[in-house]
Order: structure tokens, then C-alpha cells, then sequence
């Protein structure tokens, strides 16, 4: 039987049924076969991309960094535990709609720390960032941010705001799940917007103003067991009636993150 390629794309969530990782990408999967498993590997997959995210921005002098739709603190938390203590995070994120909440719980763990001393919250939206001044920002991340911007408009405000406040030569990265598969499994749909793919991307920002535009890809990915798998389609959005569906590929395979390409530029 043929392959077929079906995801689904949240905030957090696109998936593909389970591949076998092809020669030379041993140790790139990260398994949530139980339970007990899950909160490990969330973390696990956050803390490398904190490495990936920091290996890109290199021997960049920084103070400030800018964390955009920063959710809960999934990438927040572990991406403060790996710059110096001198560095300032600004973490924003609206907050609202199907978010509501996530600031106040970044705002719980963060207290639980040493690390809050460093960090700023702020409610706003990406496209009307309130409370950051023009150019007073080194550096901007996010992750899973700009699939929630899915109109032309609505992205060009968002990093028309970036721009304004970069300092000239500022850097921004942007992570965003693959709406392509890196090999052919059988998947399955449970809400699709598409993704913005890096040659449209480029467009944009370089509309916007920014240049050195670069495309580099993390390779790490998580596959989960069936009940892990349940959980998290349900947190993205799947109806019962598709859980009930697939329950039998669900149950032989699991599901499994794509890989995400990682886009980063310069003002």
C-alpha cells in the first residue's frame, strides 16, 4: 500500500505516525513509551533545542534575549539555565484562547527559582509588543510562534515588531515543526494549518528588512507510546471520533515528531 503523509499543527502540535530513523540518525529519537516517560522527554527535547537555538546564535555578545510566545516556559526555562547570569529574558506571550493561563504558569515555575530574578514577563501579542522599547533588544527567539500567524499581515506585523526592537546587527531565530515528513509514514490528520516554509519566510522578513537569512534543521524528535500518544493528540485538538479511527495504527506505532527547521536572521 502506498505511503500517505497527513499531520496535524498547533501550537505544539504536529505529528506523524512513526517512522524508523534511517542510518546515521541513531540517538536523535527521544522515547515516551509510558507514562512515567513523558515528562521526562518533553524536557529532554526542550533542553536540546536550548543547545541548538544557543549554538546558532554562537559567539554573539548578548544582555538581553526576547522570548516570543513563550507559552508555559517550555524553551524559556532551559534556555535561561544556559546563557550567562548576566543575561536579561524578556518572555511574552499573549495568553489567551487556547493559551490562557501559560503565562501564569511560567510565572509559578519561575518563582520556584533563582532563575525569575532574570526574567520579565509580559502579556502581550507578538504583533503589538507593549512594554519593549525600540532597539533595546539583543536577540529574539521563538518556537511554534509563527505557525499561529497564518496570514501574510499577520506576519509581517509580528516581525515588522521584532524589528523595531532589535538593536541594529540584532539576531532572531525562529523554530517551526516541518509540515514535510523526512521519510514516508503513514500519518494521520487532526488539524492542519500550514506552516510557513523557509524560502516564504525569507520573503517576509527580508520585506520587513532583516538580512543574512540562514536555515539550519533539528534533528531530534519524540515517539510516543500509545497512551502518551492519546494524551497529546487530545491536547491538540483530535476528536474522539478520529482517536477511535486510527486506534489500531495508534497501538501498533505510536506517534512521533517531525523535525523542525530553524530560521534565524539579522537586522
Amino acid at each position: 500500500m502506498a505511503a500517505k503523509f497527513m499531520t496535524a499543527h498547533h501550537k505544539t502540535g504536529m505529528f506523524q505516525l512513526c517512522p524508523e530513523l534511517g542510518p546515521g540518525k541513531k540517538g536523535m529519537k527521544i522515547n515516551a513509551s509510558g507514562p512515567e516517560q513523558l515528562v521526562g522527554a518533553w524536557a529532554k527535547y526542550y533542553d536540546r533545542l536550548a543547545g541548538h537555538f544557543l549554538s546558532q546564535i554562537g559567539q554573539r555578545k548578548f544582555r538581553t534575549i526576547l522570548e516570543a510566545g513563550c507559552g508555559k516556559g517550555q524553551l524559556t526555562i532551559p534556555l535561561l539555565r544556559r546563557v550567562p547570569n548576566r543575561v536579561e529574558m524578556i518572555a511574552v506571550d499573549s495568553s489567551r484562547g487556547p493559551y490562557s493561563g501559560w503565562l501564569d504558569e511560567l510565572g509559578k515555575a519561575l518563582r520556584k527559582t533563582e532563575l525569575g530574578k532574570r526574567v520579565r514577563l509580559i502579556r502581550s501579542d507578538a504583533k503589538r509588543i507593549r512594554g519593549v522599547e525600540d532597539e533595546s533588544v539583543d536577540i529574539i527567539v521563538s518556537n511554534e510562534l509563527l505557525c499561529d500567524l497564518p496570514y501574510d499581515s499577520q506576519l509581517e506585523k509580528a516581525l515588522g515588531e521584532f524589528y523595531r526592537i532589535l538593536r541594529p546587527r540584532g539576531f532572531m531565530i525562529h523554530g517551526e515543526w516541518s509540515s514535510s515528513p523526512a521519510v514516508e509514514p503513514q500519518a494521520f490528520l487532526v488539524k492542519h494549518w500550514p506552516s510557513w516554509t523557509p524560502d516564504q519566510l525569507f520573503a517576509i522578513m527580508r520585506r520587513v528588512g532583516f538580512d543574512k537569512f540562514q536555515v539550519t534543521y533539528f534533528g531530534t524528535t519524540i515517539h510516543f507510546g500509545y497512551v502518551n500518544a492519546i494524551k497529546e493528540l487530545r491536547g491538540w485538538g483530535a476528536t474522539e471520533t478520529l482517536l477511535k479511527r486510527y486506534d489500531k495504527l495508534l497501538k501498533r506505532k505510536g506517534i512521533e515528531l517531525p523535525f523542525e527547521h530553524v530560521v534565524q536572521c539579522q537586522k
